[in-house]
């Protein structure tokens, strides 16, 4: 023996006998679980081929027996069904017996050799319709059982075909020997071709492997490894002949890793170039920040940790009036006790609340001096926070003149409120005034009228009927501004009473009747019979609903249509609460939603500009031209006083309800028409 190591012929008797062992017990394990696993497969597979047969016998049985049993022959009486299973287990060797049983398990027809019912015993089952059973006198079985059906589809027994486990073990054997003799002879031959490879494909490219490792460890570094057939061998020769070239490799490496190191020289000193470029890009970030400071049109003040002033903008010199060079450099309260800051107090707790991420707002009042003038400012105070300071910004925005206007509105809100409250009082005096001598002139007008003994000339009797009518017209002129007086000032007393819309919508129909018929309108009433009950001052309503359809009959041509709808409406809408302070019986509505009675008055008249839609509510809001209300031969010569519609949304909102009006547009030639909405809260049956 060498005294490097062991011999070649040592080292290729031990690498062969190990490497011919371990085939040997790795292709004889090969050999045996593929052999059980074959044999398993092909037992499983002749077992589910024999089971389809029995499923096919099966199946065919049970389609001959139910063909019978539809026909309403019972069962156990049908002829020839004992001889047809004897047939099938006759037809094919493999299938040990066929029997037909009752649904209580009771054998009604079978072959001449079956299991009987008291030896079997379940194992186990495969499928719903495959069992194993074990008995007595024919061992392992499996049996398929298939459901039979009567005319009612209910199961009156079942077809069960079956095979015995030894036929199976049986062809397993078998099928056993031929497989192992094949196996037998691939193992002798798979063996032989192994030894054939180990030893030329193997053992001999390593024996010239060892013989160059021998010349390289003599220095013969020239040396080169043979060219070898297997991949692995000639990578292992490749790498030998790569030894003698390694000083070279290293000195080669040694030269690269250099460049690298050049290489990441250069790039520091690009990244130091980038470092200095962003630096001076920071700078003009800064300069920016100045310039954007100095152009803002709110003044700008910075302070340092020390409550110091360190940055004041231009806005900020004409807002205080005072040089930039006084402020910086100089205490922020300090500064503000100068310029005599009416709340320095509060400018304080402003400055020590302030938070990063958190600003704090505050007015700023103090006198000016430069130009003697009370200066107002929103100033708002945030923090700033770098790596090596905290800074506090406050932005002042001059709001002078915004509460020079704010004031001034207030005052015009006063004396607009002032002005209100004086017409609320001349309505209430006027229509108070107003009233007493336009009762004695009605009086006396009906006395003229009524109860003189000589009748007058037809020229006096009209002009006294004039008077009356003018009277009547001044009259109800006088009453709505006692409404709009009464809602305004929230004194009406309204009674409340639970009544049908219908009726209120009647009762209202029967005041315009006249008007309705002198004008020779078609007036249609589609009013849902089934709506709840409202509450409401019945009075009240029916004054809203007549002024509503009074407008309708003064807008809508001779011989034109009105349509009048009531229905039921769910809306999310809460009502307000109904009129508060009223008499004893005053409503109070839930706060929950509730259902809704929708009240429509439409006509065909001459339409409302959408412009208008809103303002035809106010008081003294009048719409339209007067010489559009009329056709036909009646006509409407004056104005109202724009009161109506007024009114009818101060009655509709003490309800708790709402009113609007839709209509495509203004148009006296195609006449396209209006519709107003009344919207009450009902009376939920529920709540």
């Amino acid at each position: 023996m060498d005294a490097r190591g062991p011999s070649h012929k040592d080292m290729k008797k031990s690498l062969e006998r190990r490497i011919l062992i371990f085939s040997l017990l790795a292709l004889t394990l090969t050999i045996a679980v593929n052999t059980g696993f074959n044999v398993e497969s092909f037992r499983r597979s002749y077992r589910d081929g024999i089971l389809q047969r029995a499923q096919t016998f099966s199946v065919a049985l049970k389609n001959q027996v139910e063909a019978v049993v539809l026909l309403g022959l019972p069962l156990d009486e049908i002829d020839g069904v004992s001889e047809r299973c004897q047939e099938i287990v006759n037809n094919d060797h493999e299938i040990s017996y066929c029997l037909i049983e009752d649904y209580s398990g009771t054998i009604l027809y079978h072959n001449r050799e079956h299991p009987q019912t008291a030896d079997v015993i379940y194992v186990g089952s495969l499928s719903p319709e495959v069992s194993i059973l074990e008995s007595k006198t024919m061992g392992k079985i499996y049996d398929h059982a298939t459901l039979l059906y009567d005319y009612d589809d209910k199961v009156v027994g079942r077809a069960r075909i079956g095979f015995q486990d030894k036929i199976l073990n049986q062809l397993v054997i078998d099928h056993l020997v031929s497989t192992v003799l094949v196996l037998i002879a691939a193992f002798i031959a798979a063996f032989a071709m192994i030894v054939i490879f180990i030893r030329y494909d193997l053992l001999l490219p390593i024996r010239r492997l060892c013989g160059m490792a021998e010349e390289l460890a003599d220095g013969r570094f020239e040396t080169r490894a043979p060219q070898l057939n297997t991949r692995e061998l000639d990578m292992l020769g490749n790498t030998m002949t790569g030894l003698a070239k390694s000083l070279q490799e290293r000195d080669e490496e040694l030269s690269r890793n250099y460049q690298e190191l050049e290489s990441t020289n250069l790039e520091l000193k690009t990244s130091y170039e980038q470092l200095a470029n962003i630096s001076s890009e920071l700078g003009r970030s800064r300069e920016m920040y100045r310039s954007l400071l100095d152009d803002a049109s709110d003044a700008i003040l910075v302070c340092d940790e020390g409550d110091n002033l360190v940055i004041a903008n231009k806005a900020a010199e004409v807002f205080f009036g005072q040089p930039k060079a006084l402020m910086e450099n100089t205490n922020y309260f300090s500064f503000l006790e100068s310029i005599k800051c009416h709340n320095l107090e509060e400018q304080f707790e402003n400055h020590r609340l302030a938070q990063p991420l958190k600003s704090t707002e505050s007015n700023l009042r103090f006198w000016r001096s430069s130009d003697q003038s009370f200066i107002l400012g929103k100033a708002t105070n945030s923090v700033v926070v770098s790596k090596s300071n905290r800074l506090i910004q406050i932005v002042i925005h001059d709001a002078t003149k915004e509460e020079a206007i704010r004031q001034n509105l207030e005052r015009t809100a006063t004396e607009m409120e002032r002005l209100n409250q004086m017409k609320n009082s001349f309505l209430g005096l006027a229509s108070h005034e107003l009233k007493t001598p336009l009762t004695i002139i009605m009086g006396y007008v009906e006395l003229l009228l009524s109860e003189r003994e000589e009748p007058f000339d037809e020229d006096t009797l009209g002009l006294i009927r004039h008077i009356s009518s003018a009277s009547d017209r001044l009259s109800e002129i006088v009453r709505d501004m006692v409404d709009v007086s009464l809602i305004d000032g929230h004194t009406i007393d309204l009674i409340s009473q639970d009544v049908d819309v219908n009726i209120l919508v009647q009762r209202a129909v029967d005041k315009a009747e006249a008007h309705i018929e002198q004008r020779e309108q078609n007036l249609k009433l589609e009013l849902s019979s089934d709506l709840p009950p409202v509450r409401c001052d019945v009075d009240r309503m029916i004054q809203a609903l007549g002024n509503i359809l009074g407008n309708a009959i003064k807008f809508s041509p001779d011989r034109g249509t009105i349509i009048i709808q009531t229905k039921l409406v769910h809306t999310p809408r809460k009502p307000e609460k109904f009129a508060s302070g009223g008499i004893d019986g005053a409503c109070n509505l839930s706060n929950g939603q509730v259902p809704y009675v929708e009240i429509s008055i439409c006509d065909k008249g001459i339409g409302i500009a959408e412009t208008e839609q809103d303002a035809i509510f106010d008081k003294f809001h009048e719409v339209g031209d007067v010489a559009e209300h009329s056709s036909g031969k009646v006509a409407f010569q004056s104005r109202g006083a724009g009161l109506g519609l007024s009114i009818v949304k101060g009655i509709v909102d003490l309800h708790g309800g709402a009113v609007w009006v839709e209509s495509p547009g203004h148009d006296p030639d195609r006449m396209p028409g209006s519709t107003f909405y009344v919207l009450l809260p009902a009376i939920d049956p529920n709540a």
